[in-house]
Order: C-alpha cells, then sequence, then structure tokens
C-alpha cells in the first residue's frame, strides 16, 4: 500500500462550551487508520483534545473539557494533530486540520475586582450598601450574600446582568463593632441562588480587595 490516508475533515457539534463541558471532535480520513497510544489534536487557542475512539475505522474520535483558565475562542479550529496515526501498511495518516464550526469556547469565570461602600460611620437601622465589581457581567437568580468581617451578613440587593453586583444590610442592635470593614466571604448560591456568565460559568467565589473603605460599624 503505497497511498497514504487522506484527511479529510474535521467536525463537533455546534455550541458554546463552558468550564466542565466536554468537547468531542471527530476527525476523518479516506480509509481505515490504526492508532498507537494517545494522539492529540492541537487546537487554535492552544487547548489539546486526545484519541478517544475509533481505531480501525475512517473516523477518529478526540475529547476535550473545558477548563477555568483556557483561552476563549469564538471559532475553534483544529491546527495539527501529534502522535501515531496510520494505515495498516503503516502509512502514516494525512495532515488534518480545519475550522470546527460554530463552536465557542468560554473557559473564563467572573473574577471580582473590589468592592466598595460608602465612607461613614454606620449605627443601628442604618443601611450599609456594597457594590462588589466583577470583570465581566453577572446574571444573578435568588439571593446570594456576602460575609463581613464583623460576621454581619449582607443579602444580594440588585446589579443582575451588570458587572456591578449590590449588595445591602442593615446594621442591628449586637452587631459586633468594626474599624474597618470588609468582605470576607461571598456565598453565590445561598438558598439556592446562582452567580454565573452569560454562558453559565458560575462566578470564582475568591475576595479581591474585599476592604469597603473608611466604613464603621
Amino acid at each position: 500500500d503505497g497511498a497514504v490516508p487522506v484527511f479529510s475533515s474535521v467536525a463537533a457539534t455546534d455550541g458554546t462550551y463552558n468550564i466542565g463541558d466536554t468537547l468531542t471532535i471527530t476527525v476523518t480520513w479516506g480509509e481505515a487508520v490504526v492508532v498507537t497510544g494517545t494522539p492529540t489534536l492541537s487546537l487554535n487557542n492552544g487547548d489539546t483534545a486526545s484519541y478517544s475512539s475509533g481505531t480501525g475505522t475512517t473516523a477518529l474520535v478526540f475529547t476535550t473539557v473545558v477548563a477555568d483558565g483556557d483561552t476563549d475562542s469564538s471559532d475553534l479550529s483544529v491546527s495539527s494533530y501529534g502522535g501515531t496515526i496510520a494505515d495498516a501498511a503503516g502509512g502514516a495518516a494525512g495532515a488534518a486540520s480545519g475550522d470546527l464550526g460554530a463552536v465557542l469556547i468560554d473557559g473564563d469565570t467572573p473574577d471580582m475586582t473590589g468592592c466598595s461602600a460608602t465612607d461613614a460611620a454606620y449605627g443601628v437601622g442604618e443601611v450599609i450598601t456594597i457594590t462588589c465589581v466583577y470583570d465581566e457581567a453577572v446574571t444573578v437568580t435568588g439571593t446570594p450574600t456576602v460575609t463581613l468581617s464583623n460576621s454581619d451578613v449582607a443579602s444580594y440587593s440588585s446589579g443582575t446582568t451588570s458587572t456591578s453586583i449590590v449588595f445591602a444590610t442593615t446594621v442591628a442592635q449586637g452587631d459586633a463593632t468594626s474599624s474597618d470593614l470588609a468582605v470576607s466571604s461571598i456565598q453565590p448560591t445561598a438558598g439556592g441562588a446562582t452567580m454565573k456568565d452569560a454562558n453559565d460559568n458560575a462566578i470564582d467565589s475568591t475576595i479581591t480587595n474585599g476592604d469597603l473603605g473608611t466604613v464603621t460599624v
């Protein structure tokens, strides 16, 4: 057999793939190919898909799971393959590359950039309004909460579908005093709530720049 398997196509199901989603890619050649080891596909966003199944047929299946930090892509494509793929006579399979169609990758969680409140001394009965800003728009359902450095809890108030999410709490008799109030943690799923980006990736719950300024209780 002097001929090598001629590359035919690459394909994947159109859609938006978020963190934790599995992307399945099928690569087809003009004749049956045999796999040795675990070949990989290099994608144009820097990710790699690994061989999953299909040896002995014309269509090999590769998969990759979208991970936090994967480079976003609005038009994913295959750049090349690596590893051993050949026909029964040992002829190496032809180079594989091509566009995967309407495949979008979103490997970025919404990250907090900071929280703030109006500088003041707050007494019993007064409302502290806290704005936490994210690096992309966040859609809120339910009532997520943030816990403050004096152990008080502020509940979601407004801001869904924007980058600025507002929480509020009313100072009550017996609340611990604080000379420098800060956001200590966030509970994005409190009571069944959600905080996600437009592509359904949940926020990163890391608190960044949680100090609220000159806020005393």
